[in-house]
């Protein structure tokens, strides 16, 4: 990975952090107007995905050190049935496509209003 490219996802993964204290949609509606804004750049979803996975890696840490989220995970993780780490993976899994995805959408969009075809 370049230098470039790490600054941006570090970057884009702080402003995925600050949207997300909005509300957790808006994770998808922030990966959205970067991939519109992204849409010529190929690693765009790519580091939304990443950059998403981190935001909310960083947002977990922030929660285990100040909050329940121990308890949280081991309580969900009993009715799920699955161990409490899962949870977290899933939380990340879950917060990484949902940013690829929209970025996805949204580069795809921009560039049939733009006329560049997919």
């Amino acid at each position: 990975m370049t230098r470039r490219i790490a600054l941006r996802t570090l970057l884009v993964s702080l402003a995925f952090a600050a949207a997300t204290v909005i509300g957790w949609w808006a994770l998808p509606v922030s990966a959205a107007a970067f991939g519109a804004m992204t849409s010529r750049d190929r690693s765009g979803p790519i580091v939304a995905g990443i950059a998403a996975m981190i935001a909310w890696s960083g947002l977990l840490l922030y929660d285990a050190a100040f909050g329940p989220v121990g308890t949280v995970a081991a309580t969900l993780g009993g009715i799920l049935q699955i161990r409490p780490i899962a949870v977290y993976m899933l939380t990340l899994a879950f917060a990484g496509l949902v940013a690829l995805c929209a970025a996805i959408v949204a580069r795809s969009a921009a560039r049939l209003t733009r006329g560049d075809g997919l």
